[in-house]
């Protein structure tokens, strides 16, 4: 085995959520191609040939796999209008622990929110608001009780809820998808998800990400936007709020 070129390190990997994602598309995890040796009946020269086998497929084989077969719909350049069903980016990631809210309170879970922002080739300013799990970023976050505050915001569950329901139903409390996803953006930013309470902030990583809302603004609707000051908690201007979960994200080092 020869050196490496670059080491890849995954700060977060979804093997449930990549192999559900696989099953219901029909992609292949499970087997892998190894080029063998055949003796033909007849003739002096050996013939190779691919064969398939069942063996350990590494989480860099699985993701180009499942990212090949996803392909276009996985959307880079957010040019076109939504919605849209994965996306995917390079850039600069935050990933933030927070006790989510439950009730009864002894069944505290601690999760996660990734955030990260991209401009279109347009123009088009996109924050992405992402939620996964911690056992996903098994060895690479603390679960210390001090570095996971709780959500003080009133509109708290109904954010979960509509987490938990994959987007597929309205927002409690809330008139439209708009409404939500301005919200979920304006709480992770008043909590300091993106900010004090950010345990990871990587410079350069890779993402892949499937999209439970994809949401353009009217400007006409939300002023503050439109007339952004640097005061508000929105820490710049937005056009597109995509809400989801990730599938991976991993950091490439030299």
């Amino acid at each position: 085995m020869g050196e490496l070129g670059t080491v890849t390190r995954y700060s977060y990997w979804s093997d449930r959520r990549a192999r559900d994602i696989a099953t219901d598309n029909s992609i292949d995890l499970d087997r892998r191609w190894r080029t063998a040796l055949r003796t033909p009946l007849f003739g002096l020269l050996p013939q190779a040939e691919l064969a398939r086998e069942r063996g350990a497929v590494q989480r860099y084989e699985m993701s180009e796999r499942v990212e090949r077969a996803i392909g276009q719909l996985a959307v880079e350049d957010f040019v076109t209008p939504p919605p849209t069903a994965f996306a995917k980016g390079c850039g600069e990631v935050t990933i933030a622990v927070y006790e989510r809210w439950s009730r009864p309170k002894k069944n505290k879970r601690n999760a996660v929110i990734v955030h990260t922002r991209t401009k279109a080739s347009n123009g088009c300013r996109v924050e992405y608001c992402l939620f996964g799990s911690i056992e996903n970023c098994a060895g690479y976050l603390s679960e210390s009780k001090t570095q996971t505050p709780m959500w003080s915001s009133s509109s708290t569950w109904a954010i979960e809820e509509f987490i938990d329901n994959l987007g597929r139903k309205p927002a409690p409390m809330y008139d439209d998808d708009e409404s939500i996803a301005v919200e979920i953006l304006r709480t992770i930013n008043n909590e300091g998800m993106t900010g004090r309470h950010v345990r990871k902030r990587i410079a350069q990583a890779e993402w892949f990400a499937e999209v439970y809302k994809d949401v353009e603004l009217d400007k006409d609707r939300w002023t503050f936007f439109r007339d952004f000051r640097p005061d508000t908690d929105i820490p710049q201007p937005v056009d597109r709020i995509v809400i989801g979960a990730p599938l991976w994200i991993r950091t490439i080092s030299r």
